[in-house]
C-alpha cells in the first residue's frame, strides 16, 4: 500500500529564466517524482506548500488552514473506476481525488479508490485567499452538458482544478433492470476531459466525455484567486504507451497549477506514476504525463 504525505522544506528562491508556452505531443521518459521534487519555497505568494497523497483505500490528510491560504490540484493519477461499479448491485460510490475543505475548515488532500485500486493526488497551496471563488459542477448522466460559468475573466484572476469525481451510471434494459454500469476515464479510444478555461469573457468548466456508447457522470470543483501576473499556459500529451515531460515556467516567484486533464485513468495496480502531475526540479516547474494522458497547466504570481 502507498500512503504517504510528502512535505519537504526548501527556502531557496527561484531563478528567473523565462520560457515560452508550448504544446503538442511527444514521447520521452519522465522521471518518477520523489520527495526532492515536492516542497515548500519562499517565492510565489511569499510561501508555497506542496503535498502528495496516495492510497488503495479511502483516506485523507489535513494539509492546513484555509484562512489566508488557497490550495489546488497539481496532479492526479492511478485508477478512477467508481467504487462498487462492478458489483451491479445498484449501490455505487464515486472514485474521486483532490483537495477540499474538511468540516474543521482546513484543507485536506484525499483519495477514494475502488477496492484494490489505487489513486494519488498532488496539491499546492499558496498563502493568499484574495478574490477566492470555489465552484463545483456535475455533468449529470449525459455525455456533455455544455460549459459552466465560474466567474468573469478579469485580468487578475486565475482558476485551477481542485477535485475530480467519477460516478458510475446504471445502464438499464427495456424493462428498467440494471444490467451494467458506465463510467468515465476508462476508454483509451475515447478519452474523457475535465478543464477550467478562459474564453476571453468568462472562466468556465469544460467537462467532456469521449464518444462513449453509454452515459457518464463526472463531477469537478475549481478554485479561482487573484494574481499579480500571468506567466503562461501549456498543454502536452504523452504517447500511448509512453511518458512525456515539458518545462513550464521558472521565473522567480511563480507558482503553477493544474487546469485540465484528459485521458484514461485506469492504471495497473501499483503504477503510481501513471498520472498527470506538476513537479519541480530546482527552480524549474515541469508538467509530467503518462500513457496517452494530456495535461493543461498555468503559471502565475
Amino acid at each position: 500500500m502507498f500512503a504517504r504525505l510528502f512535505k519537504t522544506l526548501s527556502l531557496s528562491s527561484l531563478m528567473a529564466l523565462p520560457l515560452a508556452a508550448c504544446g503538442g505531443e511527444v514521447e520521452m521518459d519522465a522521471p518518477a517524482m520523489d520527495d526532492s521534487q515536492l516542497g515548500q519555497s519562499e517565492a510565489a505568494f511569499t510561501a508555497n506548500w506542496n503535498y502528495s497523497w496516495g492510497d488503495t483505500k479511502t483516506s485523507a490528510v489535513d494539509i492546513g488552514t484555509s484562512v489566508g491560504r488557497t490550495c489546488f490540484l497539481t496532479g492526479i493519477g492511478g485508477h478512477m473506476r467508481p467504487i462498487g461499479a462492478y458489483l451491479y448491485s445498484g449501490g455505487t460510490y464515486p472514485a474521486m481525488a483532490g483537495v477540499r475543505k474538511a468540516a474543521n475548515g482546513n484543507y485536506e488532500l484525499y483519495v477514494q479508490p475502488s477496492a484494490g485500486k489505487h489513486l494519488i493526488a498532488y496539491a499546492r497551496c499558496v498563502n493568499s485567499a484574495a478574490g477566492r471563488i470555489e465552484v463545483k459542477w456535475s455533468t449529470g448522466e449525459q455525455s456533455y452538458s455544455g460549459d459552466k460559468v465560474i466567474a468573469a475573466a478579469v485580468s487578475n484572476r486565475q482558476c485551477f482544478l481542485q477535485e475530480v469525481k467519477n460516478l458510475a451510471v446504471p445502464l438499464k434494459d427495456s424493462s428498467g433492470a440494471i444490467y451494467s454500469y458506465g463510467w468515465a476515464f476508462d476508454d483509451k479510444a475515447n478519452p474523457d476531459e475535465v478543464r477550467v478555461l478562459n474564453d476571453g469573457s468568462y472562466w468556465k468548466f469544460a467537462i467532456k466525455s469521449g464518444a462513449h456508447a453509454y452515459p457518464v457522470n463526472i463531477h469537478a470543483s475549481a478554485v479561482c484567486l487573484d494574481i499579480s501576473e500571468f506567466h503562461g499556459a501549456w498543454t502536452w500529451k504523452a504517447g500511448e504507451p509512453g511518458t512525456a515531460q515539458i518545462n513550464l515556467s521558472n521565473v522567480s516567484g511563480v507558482t503553477c497549477g493544474l487546469t485540465g486533464i484528459n485521458g484514461h485513468f485506469d492504471a495497473d495496480s501499483g503504477d503510481w506514476n501513471d498520472a498527470v502531475s506538476i513537479s519541480t526540479e530546482g527552480s524549474q516547474f515541469q508538467l509530467n504525463m503518462a500513457n496517452g494522458k494530456r495535461g493543461w497547466a498555468a503559471c502565475v504570481k
